[in-house]
């Protein structure tokens, strides 16, 4: 019975189309009580012979369809039929960042876009209402969350995003794009306050690429902060949040604790993880693997670190950036409302975030037909009533003698 919930919405009020049974019953057993007028001398009007013919089975076919489809549409409105409609990725959508003003946005288009420039070309404000830029620009409004939801929409698989390139550091793994959009950054001074930037400690001998990861990153960040924990010290997650640790196996108590208390430890392949932790990949091709303890997580790398086929990539800041970023929780919440491009969102998508693929994406739009019902049934009913209204009375005379005379 999957079919009928795709066709509506609350297919428990179905029975009521049983209900059509009510006017044709009062059809069949109803009989016409006409109104007995007597005379007192009745007996002076000329009497009228009248053949006597056969009541039919159904008085006034059409009022009794009449009444049959109102209660067809009653029915119908209360199980809430749907309709879907076929949604095609439309070419020339442009999603502008609301933090950029109209006004530069189509000086940016008109310049980098011309292709785009012409008849049927959108120009829509990057908000999950998506309004035109002709309209005052959203306040507020959360990037993250709002291009995880437009990756879904058929309509703007094929859009064009346009967002404010203040170097915001690309630290959302669990954003959702569609692998059809294409960036664009605009170069303008964002007015939003400072991206948090998380605390980070190393305990252990610092890898041979750590050095310059770390100078890529402050330049790119200022203010980042590092500390080197040593080992006899205990880790604080009021003050660090990020914990690298290079040390023997097994893993200090102290550490355990850290990640309890809601910090992040980040590990290779060199400390095996416990039976009672369920890690699962944060990327595509399951280089790392994530598992929650306590309020905090463990992020432990499949190879060694030392490998040189870990860390000879040229990406190596950025995709380390988005693996540890992406598992600290409520850095993710401070920075995404700030999000914006950068040089690595706009000449490479895979840097954006996680793709929604085309398979995931429903290209129908469901359509309630409540309007057009409701607009139906007071149509029917107005006429209803206005041909009852219009049937003449039927009317039978009576003389003194309680003789029926028909006028």
């Amino acid at each position: 019975m999957l079919w009928i919930n795709n066709l509506f919405q609350s297919p428990q009020w179905l029975w009521l189309f049983t209900a059509l049974i009510i006017p044709i019953a009062i059809h069949l057993l109803r009989r016409s009580n006409p109104q007995r007028i007597s005379f007192a001398a009745l007996q002076w009007v000329q009497r009228y012979s009248q053949s006597r013919t056969r009541r039919p089975i159904v008085d006034n076919k059409w009022l009794l369809l009449l009444r049959l489809l109102i209660v067809a549409l009653l029915a119908s409105l209360l199980a809430q039929p749907l309709i879907k409609r076929e949604i095609y990725p439309q070419e020339g959508v442009i999603l502008v960042d609301p933090r950029i003003g109209a006004g530069e946005a189509n000086t940016f288009i008109h310049n980098s876009l011309p292709q785009l420039v012409g008849e049927g070309y959108k120009v829509l404000w990057l908000s999950p209402e998506t309004p035109s830029v002709t309209s005052p620009p959203p306040q507020n409004v959360d990037l993250w969350k709002t291009l995880s939801a437009l990756s879904r929409r058929a309509d703007l698989r094929r859009a064009h995003i346009l967002l404010i390139n203040n170097g915001v550091p690309t630290s959302h793994q669990a954003l959702r794009v569609s692998p059809h959009w294409q960036w664009h950054g605009l170069n303008k001074a964002s007015t939003a306050p400072s991206q948090a930037l998380p605390s980070i400690a190393l305990m252990g001998k610092a890898p041979s690429w750590w050095a310059p990861v770390l100078e890529d990153w402050q330049g790119n960040m200022p203010g980042l902060s590092v500390h080197i924990q040593e080992q006899e010290e205990t880790p604080d997650a009021e003050q660090a949040d990020w914990l690298i640790y290079t040390g023997p196996e097994p893993l200090p108590q102290a550490v355990l604790e850290f990640v309890s208390d809601g910090g992040l430890l980040i590990t290779d392949n060199s400390i095996p993880p416990t039976d009672n932790l369920n890690f699962v990949a944060v990327d595509n091709n399951q280089s790392a693997q994530a598992a929650s303890m306590g309020r905090g997580s463990w992020l432990r790398y499949e190879s060694d670190w030392y490998n040189e086929a870990f860390y000879r990539r040229a990406d190596l800041p950025e995709r380390l950036w988005l693996h540890w970023s992406g598992q600290d929780w409520a850095l993710q919440h401070q920075n995404r409302g700030y999000w914006s491009a950068n040089k690595k969102v706009v000449t490479n998508i895979a840097g954006a975030g996680l793709p929604v693929e085309d398979s995931e994406v429903e290209n129908r739009r469901i359509e309630q037909l409540q309007p057009w019902l409701i607009a139906a049934l007071l149509l029917l009913l107005a006429f209803e009533r206005l041909i009852v209204l219009s049937r003449p009375a039927v009317i039978m005379a009576t003389d003194s003698n309680g003789e029926a005379d028909h006028g």
